[in-house]
């Protein structure tokens, strides 16, 4: 069995994922508004809280989202490691969670038992070169150990 194309791309240009996060955001702290306006004056103090609780949450969960590293992305003999920032190579397997294109949100999941999930988003401006390579290393099924002639053929 083959091993699967070789990759290495950095990643370091999430544009339309920036977009999508400042356009949830906004769509959230919308509803929180309209919810909290259509409850009769005066608005009762428990309304209002959850309407800011959630406001706050949107935010906080948008400001998590927006901040991301670089990162190297590579795929050896059909095993797939990460390294963000100056860490070391981190094996695990890369699992495709959506695809529409031009665009990609990739799940890592590192071989180490106490590595967390990391949610890779993907997008083909500033990958061009690169784009159509990924997208096959992304589909290639994944090496589960080197290939062992059989006995008695050559």
């Amino acid at each position: 069995m083959r091993a699967g194309p070789s990759l290495d791309i950095e990643i370091g240009s999430f544009g339309v994922w920036r977009a999508a996060v400042l356009a949830l955001t906004g769509l959230v702290c919308a509803a929180m508004a309209a919810w909290w306006l259509a409850h009769p004056v005066p608005v009762p103090t428990l309304i209002s809280a959850m309407a800011a609780l959630g406001v706050v949450a949107a935010l906080a969960a948008a400001l998590t989202c927006w901040r991301l590293p670089s990162l190297a992305l590579g795929r050896r003999g059909g095993l797939w490691h990460l390294q963000r920032g100056d860490l070391s190579l981190e094996p695990g397997e890369l699992i495709v969670a959506l695809d529409l294109g031009g665009w990609m949100l990739l799940r890592f999941v590192p071989d180490t038992a106490g590595g967390g999930a990391r949610w890779i988003p993907l997008q083909r401006r500033g990958l061009e070169p690169q784009w159509h390579a990924l997208r096959c290393a992304v589909y290639a099924p994944r090496s589960t150990a080197p290939a062992v002639p059989e006995a008695g053929h050559d």
